[in-house]
């Protein structure tokens, strides 16, 4: 089980619940990371996962602001918050993926442990440390 059926099965029953998807265009354009072919559903509930993450809503990556999201323009790339993004979704695919080769059977185990955008940012939007630097000794 890949990251992104991880992250989208623990967040598609708050999409569901919001009616968020009646205000989204049903079919997306400029997905360079995710599957072209992500149902909407499921794109709705990772973008939901990813803004838990950090703690942020759409407007962080997105151009738009408000409730609603029929104005915003989720194609656009003008905004540095949505390249950078891309690029921590490749990071952590590449952590997870290394993760399964060098420990196999836990990578595959119901309930392993992933790398999300949780395991560092923690629900803030810039990644956060441990007192001290974090690291260990």
């Amino acid at each position: 089980m890949n990251r992104s059926t991880v992250v989208l099965a623990a967040v598609l029953t708050l999409a569901a619940a919001t009616g968020v998807r009646a205000q989204l265009p049903q079919k997306y354009t400029n997905l360079q990371v995710l599957p072209k072919d992500t149902p909407p559903s499921q794109l709705v509930a990772t973008m939901k996962g990813f803004a838990q993450g950090l703690g942020v809503r759409c407007e962080h990556c997105h151009v738009g602001e408000g409730n609603d999201l029929s104005k915003f323009d989720f194609a656009a790339d003008t905004k540095p918050a949505k390249a950078t993004a891309r690029k921590m979704i490749r990071m952590s695919s590449a952590l997870n993926a290394e993760v399964a080769t060098i420990v196999p059977p836990a990578a595959d185990a119901p309930g392993a442990a992933r790398v999300t955008c949780f395991t560092c940012h923690r629900g803030a939007p810039k990644p956060l440390t441990a007192p001290g630097g974090g690291g260990p000794p």
